[in-house]
């Protein structure tokens, strides 16, 4: 199991990666609108479209990653109040939970994504960008993320340690 841990830890921040470099495309696309609307008094018309593929790319393709690393957001009111075993066993319940909806989710995708390659249908921006992309894209995202939700969920209830450093945040949050 150990292999199976590291190795979907290193596919997750392999995706992480690939957020990031949403995230950077991003940015230069709006730098780029921005230098052309003002300079050139034109623009690529798609900058919405675009930013809003890699908003997608960029919170899906990264929960893996940060489930790993212990940073989504969680609400401690019952949890804390629990013996470690209990909280370990309702963190891997509620990681299963997950990896099950998000799996149902990927299923959804995957129905859509073949609806839009079999009929061709494209965006309706300029650019005609085939819809089964992007959606393929969140789809790939969800099946990483059920992944790693159940890779997280199998190591609370073995007690099997993180792959992921344990690295305290430069500014913690409490």
């Amino acid at each position: 199991m150990t292999r199976f841990y590291a190795g979907v830890y290193a596919i997750s921040r392999l995706a992480a990666v690939i957020a990031a470099c949403a995230l950077v495309y991003m940015v230069g696309h709006i730098a780029y609108e921005i230098v052309l609307r003002s300079v050139f008094s034109t623009s690529t018309f798609v900058l919405d479209e675009f930013v809003g593929y890699g908003i997608s790319v960029c919170v899906i393709w990264s929960l893996g990653y940060v489930l790993e690393h212990g940073d989504l957001i969680r609400v401690g009111l019952v949890l804390d109040r629990l013996p470690q075993r209990a909280q370990e066993l309702m963190t891997a319940g509620a990681a299963l939970v997950a990896c099950a909806m998000s799996a149902g989710l990927a299923w959804m995708f995957w129905i859509r994504v073949a609806r839009a390659w079999s009929r061709g249908t494209v965006s309706s921006s300029v650019a005609a960008v085939p819809t089964w992309i992007p959606e393929s894209a969140m789809m790939v995202g969800l099946i990483l993320f059920s992944l790693a939700a159940l890779s997280h969920g199998l190591r609370h209830i073995t007690r099997h340690p993180s792959p992921a450093p344990h690295v305290p945040l430069a500014t913690p949050v409490e």
